[in-house]
């Protein structure tokens, strides 16, 4: 996937933190501002080591199959340990209270898995900087800003 970000800090030549553009539509801005959505930066490669500065724009690259298995590990894993404890301790117990005890025990191991594999395995791939972004090009992503796939932009 291809995604436009904006350069916050520049750590070293070769790691700088990123964040995503504000989204442009009101309805999204105002569902931001109720939940109080806060900008976060996060790392980036910068294998060619272009000079960049804090507020260029640029292209990132993400890995599709890195992105499928974090969004796996974070919402997936959890939820089957949900369903494996509950309906391990359906096999024993009938009681609603135990049953929820044990689903929520195994939601929370499913999350602690997540924690010891973050910790071992690290972070995993960064997303990568392609190229500085020149006006035309972020207009174009700035008129769309959207996966429609009709401008080209984001595509």
């Amino acid at each position: 996937m291809i995604q436009p970000a904006i350069v916050e800090k520049v750590q070293s030549r070769n790691l700088v933190f990123v964040r995503y553009p504000k989204p442009k539509g009101a309805k999204s801005e105002t569902s931001r501002s109720f939940w109080n959505v806060k900008e976060r930066a996060f790392p980036a490669e910068n294998p060619k080591e272009l000079n960049l500065k804090k507020g260029d724009v640029v292209e990132l690259m993400v890995e599709p199959a890195g992105a499928i298995k974090a969004a796996f590990l974070v919402f997936m894993v959890p939820l089957l340990g949900f369903f494996l404890f509950y309906k391990g301790a359906e096999m024993y117990i009938q009681s609603m209270e135990v049953l929820f005890l044990a689903g929520l025990t195994g939601l929370m191991t499913g999350i602690g898995i997540n924690l010891v594999l973050y910790k071992l395995k690290g972070p995993g791939k960064l997303p990568r900087i392609q190229k500085i972004l020149q006006k035309k090009e972020l207009f174009e992503f700035l008129k769309c800003n959207s996966a429609c796939k009709n401008c080209g932009g984001c595509s």
